[in-house]
């Protein structure tokens, strides 16, 4: 009888699983059109539901209803594969969250490391999608999308190690009991946040780094053979990916479910009000995602790649050793690294506008020899 118990409880946990990741990505989807149409002075979705808001619904049964086609020569079973591995990650994630003071689902003791693992479901679904399309563009558009995700990997594992060091572990619980008394990580070390904010921004694939799809090079890249609900897969998965990973980074850099009336209402031993204080936190990044979306043009192929392995991963390299310095030998090692990152972010960000300037002139400046050369 407990065994039945349990399986039927790891049933039902799954499907709420599931149940989330959909809902939350129907929810972003008409959040980031309605967001994009007030920031750029025009309606957005508003005639489905009470301000639009069953936008989505109509979307996915519309989608539900569209033809599953499939090319004659592709790896059927590969090709139907790959959009269900896709939502794997966003599905496991939510294992080792600790969504309020409480409620976790696994407390591992080595939650960062199973973060890491599960995510990387992503390439592996889009390298299969791409390869079992039995199409040279969807195949180039799948190496493309591995090689972005893969690069942008190792800047934020090392912003994760920073993170692990500074708790002396690789629970999530721990991360945010490390946290407590609002001593926030994103205050501590601000320049790990932005390394790791980065990152996560090219591993969803979200503007200025979505090139993925390809769509003005390689026709829709991994995706041009996709039609119906398989596509939507991956396109839900992109928009899932928007809540999960903002869960994630409040985890990590914004305490978690801290905040204020913390145990002012508590049902069934679950503290009702930090999962309040936790979705803020993270509906205040999924914004986030949608303004740097519309304010940043997205980059080239080369620029893309350049700024992981010239910028960001040299970045995380020193980042890393310099923090474990301070929190090793520093007494206060806090008020120390906190200093130091602010001091590092500030001339990040001062100094990255003057440097790609001077680049843009060198380019312009030998732009002439270079036509020369060629005539």
């Amino acid at each position: 009888m407990d065994v039945f118990l349990d399986i039927l409880r790891g049933l039902v946990a799954v499907i709420i699983a599931y149940a989330f990741v959909f809902i939350s990505a129907l929810v972003n989807i008409v959040f980031e059109r309605r967001t994009l149409a007030f920031m750029q002075d025009r309606l957005g979705p508003n005639r489905t539901g009470p301000q639009g808001i069953l936008q989505s619904v109509a979307d996915s049964f519309k989608m539900l209803g569209k033809e599953d086609f499939a090319p004659a020569a592709v790896d059927k079973r590969l090709f139907t594969l790959a959009p269900i591995m896709v939502m794997i990650g966003a599905v496991a994630v939510q294992l080792v969250i600790p969504y309020t003071k409480g409620w976790t689902g696994q407390d591992l003791n080595i939650g960062i490391i199973y973060i890491v693992a599960v995510t990387s479901f992503t390439v592996l679904a889009i390298l299969i999608g791409g390869w079992a399309s039995h199409n040279k563009y969807s195949l180039v558009g799948a190496l493309r999308s591995a090689a972005q995700m893969v690069s942008y990997e190792v800047p934020m594992i090392l912003a994760l190690l920073v993170v692990a060091a500074a708790t002396s572990s690789l629970s999530l619980n721990d991360v945010v009991s490390a946290q407590a008394g609002y001593q926030w990580f994103v205050f501590v070390m601000p320049t790990t946040f932005f390394i790791f904010f980065i990152a996560s921004i090219a591993e969803l694939n979200r503007g200025p780094f979505d090139l993925p799809e390809s769509e003005s090079e390689l026709v829709a890249g991994y995706g041009t053979e996709y039609s119906g609900m398989r596509f939507g897969m991956f396109f839900l998965n992109e928009y899932a990916g928007m809540t999960i990973m903002s869960m994630v980074t409040v985890t990590l850099f914004f305490g978690g479910w801290e905040g204020p009336g913390e145990d002012l209402l508590v049902l069934w031993g679950v503290s009702v009000i930090p999962f309040v204080w936790f979705m803020i936190k993270t509906y205040v990044l999924v914004f986030a995602l949608v303004w740097i979306r519309l304010s940043v043009p997205r980059l080239q192929v080369n620029e893309l790649m350049a700024f992981a392995w010239k910028l960001l991963i040299p970045l995380g390299l020193a980042n890393i050793l310099a923090s474990t310095a301070i929190i090793l030998w520093a007494p206060q090692w806090k008020w120390v690294m906190a200093g130091f990152s602010w001091v590092v972010l500030i001339a990040i960000v001062g100094l990255f506008d003057p440097l790609l300037r001077r680049r843009l002139r060198r380019k312009h400046a030998q732009a002439p020899s270079l036509t020369r050369g060629t005539a």
